[in-house]
């Protein structure tokens, strides 16, 4: 994964958990990417760190509570997709959720919420990122 510094800008998060080899993903409930699955997670808030974000943006749309995460990578949308149209591009920070805590279910934006495993979810529009990311990840389980 890249090492990016968490001081460089990053407009939004997302927030990886992983419960039997399953990764939680949530149904996107609006623009961009409506429809989409993708790592819970949504835009920074003002004063925020990026941590802060991830842990906040996980408990709002999937009511898990998360103490502590770690740094995976940044991705950057440069938007010429359909998956993620915007004007300028977008760097979201992707964080590992260490032990969340509770059920998941769909709240905030988050129209439903998956947990999948990699194979499952070609089944699903997911965005690339996520993939990118899980498949990376799944690689950690069969060692």
């Amino acid at each position: 994964m890249d090492q990016i510094p968490l001081s460089a800008t990053v407009d939004g998060v997302s927030a990886v958990c992983i419960r039997d080899q399953a990764f939680l993903l949530v149904e996107r409930g609006r623009e961009p990417s409506k429809g989409w699955l993708a790592f819970p997670g949504g835009r920074r808030e003002e004063g925020e760190t990026p941590q802060e974000a991830a842990i906040r943006e996980l408990l709002e749309e999937t009511g898990l509570v998360a103490t502590e995460v770690s740094y995976l990578t940044t991705v950057t949308f440069d938007y010429s997709t359909a998956e993620f149209p915007s004007p300028k591009p977008f760097r979201l920070a992707v964080f590992l959720a260490h032990d969340p805590m509770g059920e998941a279910v769909a709240a905030d934006d988050a129209a439903s919420v998956h947990w999948l495993r990699v194979e499952d979810m070609a089944a699903f529009d997911v965005t690339t990122s996520v993939l990118e990311v899980a498949h990376h990840l799944a690689r950690s389980f069969k060692s």
